[in-house]
C-alpha cells in the first residue's frame, strides 16, 4: 500500500508480520490452518461489481476443498462473493445497500478511505470498483477479519487492508482520510456523539463522512432507548428518528450534504442462508405485523447521511 501514513503503516506492518498479533481467541489456530490450507487459483481475473467475484482454474478437487474451508468460517454476514463456482450467499444482500449508497453520487475516485466496522470487507471491495486509491478497514471481529483474509487470498488486492482493531483503541489521531464510512455502528454506541468525534479525528479538512444507520418513525421524538434487545440484536443502545439523527450530527459540527430516504429492512435483504444458517431477520419481526419487532418496537429502516465537517 503506497503513500500511506506513518502511524497506519506501522499498524499495518504489525499485522502483516503476524496476522493476529497478540489477539486471543480459542479459534485462532483453526483460522490460521484454514488460511494455510486454502488452495490457489490459476490465471484468475476479478470483478468488484454486485457479486464480488474471482474466476480462474483449479487443480483437481481444489474447488471442493475451498468450499469446505470457507464454510468453516460461518457466519457470513456480508456479501455476496463468488469464487469461481462457489457462491457465498451471505445473510445480507449487501449489494442492495451499496446501490443505495451509489445513488448518493459520492465521489470515491482516487480517495484514501477508512471503513470503520467493515465486517468482512465486502463494501471495501466495492469501493475499488469506484476507483478508490487506498482503503483501510477496521474490524475487531476476528472471524470477519479471517473471512477478509480468505477473500483477499483469491483477489490479491494490494491497496486494501484490514486491521482487527476498534477505532477507539487507536493511540493516534491524524486527519488523514478523504472519506470515512461508518455503516451499522451508530446504534450500538454507548455515546453516539463520541463515535462521531472519533471518526472526525481521522477525517481530512473538507473530507466526507458517510453514516448508515437505523432510523425510527418521527412519533418517537428524537431518540428511543431499547430496554433490552432490539430486533433480536444485543447492544442496541440508541435509535434515532430522522430529526434526532440530524440534530446529533449537526451538534457535532457536521453539515449534511446528502441523504437517502429511509428503507425498511425486509426478509428479502436479510435472511438465513447456508452460509449464515442461524436466526436472521425473519425472527426479528412480528409475523402478523412486519412494522413491529418481536419486542413490539418499530421495525428498522435504514438511512444514509453524507456529511462534511
Amino acid at each position: 500500500m503506497d503513500n500511506i501514513f506513518d502511524n497506519w503503516r506501522s499498524l499495518l506492518e504489525e499485522y502483516e508480520k503476524n496476522l493476529f498479533s497478540d489477539k486471543k481467541d480459542k479459534r485462532l489456530q483453526d483460522w490460521i490452518q484454514i488460511l494455510t490450507d486454502l488452495p490457489s487459483m490459476r490465471s484468475s481475473s476479478v470483478s468488484f461489481n454486485n457479486k464480488v467475484s474471482v474466476f480462474g482454474s483449479w487443480n483437481g478437487n481444489d474447488q471442493q476443498i475451498t468450499n469446505k474451508l470457507l464454510l468453516k468460517l460461518l457466519p457470513w454476514r456480508k456479501g455476496p462473493f463468488l469464487i469461481q463456482d462457489i457462491f457465498i450467499d451471505s445473510e445480507w444482500k449487501s449489494d442492495l445497500k451499496w446501490t443505495r449508497f451509489l445513488d448518493l453520487g459520492v465521489n470515491l475516485l482516487d480517495k484514501t478511505i477508512l471503513d470503520v466496522g467493515s465486517g468482512n470487507g465486502y463494501y471495501a471491495f466495492r469501493m475499488l470498483e469506484q476507483g478508490a486509491k487506498n482503503i483501510i478497514c477496521l474490524e475487531p471481529n476476528l472471524n470477519f477479519y479471517t473471512q477478509f483474509l480468505a477473500m483477499n487470498h483469491f483477489f490479491k488486492v494490494d491497496n486494501l487492508r484490514m486491521i482487527p482493531e476498534r477505532i477507539e483503541s487507536l493511540k493516534f489521531s491524524e486527519h488523514n482520510f478523504d472519506v470515512i464510512f461508518s455503516m451499522g455502528l451508530l446504534y450500538h454506541q454507548k455515546d453516539p456523539s463520541d463515535h462521531l468525534k472519533q471518526l472526525s479525528l481521522h477525517l481530512k479538512s473538507g473530507g466526507t463522512l458517510v453514516i448508515e444507520t437505523i432510523v425510527i418513525p418521527p412519533n418517537h421524538n428524537e431518540i428511543l432507548t431499547p430496554e433490552d434487545r432490539y430486533a433480536n440484536m444485543p447492544n442496541v443502545r440508541f435509535l434515532h428518528t430522522e430529526k434526532g439523527l440530524d440534530k446529533l450530527v449537526e451538534d457535532e459540527g457536521f453539515e449534511i450534504i446528502g441523504s437517502s430516504h429511509p428503507v425498511a429492512t425486509t426478509i428479502y435483504e436479510q435472511r438465513s442462508t447456508e452460509w449464515m444458517p442461524f436466526r436472521s431477520f425473519e425472527s426479528a419481526i412480528q409475523v402478523n405485523n412486519p412494522k413491529l419487532t418481536v419486542e413490539n418496537l418499530p421495525a428498522p429502516s435504514r438511512k444514509f447521511l453524507v456529511l462534511k465537517k
